[in-house]
């Protein structure tokens, strides 16, 4: 499974929403989603289109070639160090910042910027102070053309096929990559291989600081096009409401036996109280389920393991027990989360970006209020397995354009945007100007007021991003349970087949695994039993899968473990 989650790391209100959406309910990046409008497959054909989409990976000069140097840069250091690739944190600003970039990185160019939001959209330029703010450092103008997440799929495939009227910066979501992107995308967008590739980065030393495998994620057709926003290494958990847990007696679970026991134990109907959300995303992590793994020498898809089907297994016992908040089973998913906060539900799967969301939401008015990730396990209540995520959560790419400078301008701004934590770009990034958009609070910590509510939202950010930290430092405790959970869940992590590879499948098997989605919604809540899933399974094999297994295969890289 890839997981598109939430990411972490920035200021409260600035995360996107990827969490709201179902984690497994995709498969890898253009599996999902509808072919393309023509225009950007029309694309390929036009003078001037790059080469052709590869089929194979990259062997690893190839990619030397194209990866920009990689040169890490701490300008703070964590007060809490990741271990094993786990996340660092802060719990404190440092009492003075560092300025990272010299002189002002732009010359006065005005580029426009399409971009997601999954929150109110904030006003334009001319009512933002915080955009206002951020422009004037930049010495440039960025305007931002800001369009729902929900929906942002739709608005993004409408503009790429009409390539007179792609922006000059257009952020792509790993799950909104369209199909047959990689065919189009030479056409559409700036290669930045010959700006940024090996020691050329190094003009750009908060470019230099992002970790390879982000760049990596970031090539396509054997070039670099992509500037990245890096994921977590784990992006998603069980979260149960500790304070409850312990007003009941309860302990957290350490095998699926015993998660299915803690729920019924926790459900009480008449004091309006079920033990969970529908955690049918969570249950297939528990299970080890991911997209594609090789099992006895053979590549075989998500939906025919055997991990798959106990996942199915168990939830259907889940549900049949009662422990479910019946708005769950009834497939209401947009009130889960008031259900979980306000103690309807003591146990929900959401993305780790959610937690410090909560925690602004619910400790003013209920400060015993405690959310916290179960540590993972085997469903057998062994060492479990966990599969890292894609390197990348999403892109931004530069509209192709013969003005070299414009290109080179805009990756300037982008250096100043990918500053990390600690430095004066950073908290201009995320917070805009004190007494404008932020106040200090009791421990000096930046906190967004009324305006920067409204004003501050993940738009510069989504364009670049410096490495992921934890620098939640309005709520400490809560840095310490994350980088603490973090670091317990990280050496078990592994890279799951095809990891950190820019693989788009062929636009005739972007159906396949749909079916799959309302079917386990079937079988979970009794409506169908598990013969359906062994007929879909085969329906899947003679429709397409075997073929798109023969496809996968030209990219295994022959260290993968069975």
């Amino acid at each position: 499974m890839d997981q598109h989650t939430r990411p972490a790391g920035a200021p409260e209100g600035t995360r996107p929403g990827p969490a709201r959406r179902s984690v497994l309910g995709t498969v890898a990046v253009g599996t999902a989603l509808a072919a393309l409008p023509g225009g950007l497959a029309a694309c390929t054909s036009s003078e001037g289109a790059g080469a052709p989409p590869l089929e194979g990976p990259l062997s690893e000069a190839e990619l030397a070639a194209v990866l920009p140097a990689y040169r890490p840069l701490t300008l703070a250091e964590p007060d809490i160090p990741g271990v094993d690739g786990s996340t660092p944190g802060y719990t404190t600003v440092p009492a003075t910042l560092v300025k990272s970039v010299e002189g002002v990185p732009g010359s006065g160019g005005t580029y426009t910027a399409m971009s997601p939001a999954w929150w109110t959209t904030p006003p334009g330029i001319d009512d933002n102070a915080y955009f206002q703010a951020v422009n004037e450092a930049l010495g440039a103008t960025v305007e931002f053309q800001v369009s729902d997440g929900n929906t942002y799929a739709d608005k993004l495939q409408a503009v790429l096929a009409s390539p007179k009227d792609v922006p000059d910066w257009v952020v792509i979501p790993t799950w909104n990559v369209p199909p047959r992107f990689d065919q189009g995308v030479s056409a559409l967008f700036a290669d930045l291989t010959d700006h940024l590739a090996g020691d050329k980065v190094l003009k750009y030393p908060n470019l230099a600081n992002l970790p390879t495998d982000a760049w990596k994620y970031c090539v396509f057709n054997g070039r670099l096009y992509g500037l990245p926003y890096p994921g977590e290494l784990i992006g998603n958990a069980l979260f149960y409401r500790r304070d409850v847990f312990g007003q009941l007696g309860l302990a957290a679970p350490t095998s699926a036996e015993e998660l299915l026991q803690v729920a019924k134990d926790a459900t009480d109907p008449a004091a309006r109280r079920w033990g969970c959300e529908d955690i049918w995303d969570g249950a297939q992590l528990l299970f080890a389920c991911t997209d594609w793994t090789v099992q006895d020498g053979k590549l075989l898809s998500r939906f025919e393991t055997q991990n798959y089907r106990d996942a199915i297994e168990f939830m259907r016992e889940l549900f049949a027990s009662g422990a479910v908040h019946p708005d769950a089973v009834a497939g209401n998913s947009q009130q889960a989360k008031d259900r979980f906060e306000s103690g309807q539900t003591v146990i929900s799967a959401d993305g780790l970006g959610g937690w410090h969301e909560a925690l602004a939401r619910v400790l003013p008015s209920n400060p015993s209020y405690d959310q916290q990730p179960m540590d993972w396990f085997a469903p057998d209540g062994g060492a479990p397995t966990l599969y890292k995520g894609q390197p990348v959560s999403i892109f931004s790419f530069l509209k192709k354009t013969d003005d070299a400078a414009a290109i080179d301008e805009m990756l300037a701004l982008a250096n100043f945007i990918a500053a990390p934590f600690g430095s004066e770009e950073f908290q201009l990034v995320n917070y805009g100007t004190e007494g404008v958009t932020f106040e200090r609070d009791a421990s000096g910590a930046p906190a967004l007021n009324e305006r920067g509510a409204t004003e501050v939202t993940s738009t510069y950010g989504f364009l670049v991003s410096p490495p992921i930290v934890n620098a939640k430092v309005q709520f400490p405790q809560y840095v310490r349970d994350f980088c603490d959970w973090m670091a317990r869940q990280a050496p078990h992590v592994v890279e799951p087949v095809f990891y950190g590879q820019q693989i788009q499948d062929p636009s005739q098997y972007s159906s396949l695994g749909k079916p799959f989605d309302d079917l386990a919604k079937d079988i979970i809540r009794g409506r169908s039993d598990m013969s359906a899933l062994d007929a879909a399974v085969e329906d899947w094999r003679n429709s397409g899968g075997d073929e798109l297994r023969a496809y996968r295969e030209k990219f295994l890289t022959g260290d993968e473990e069975s």
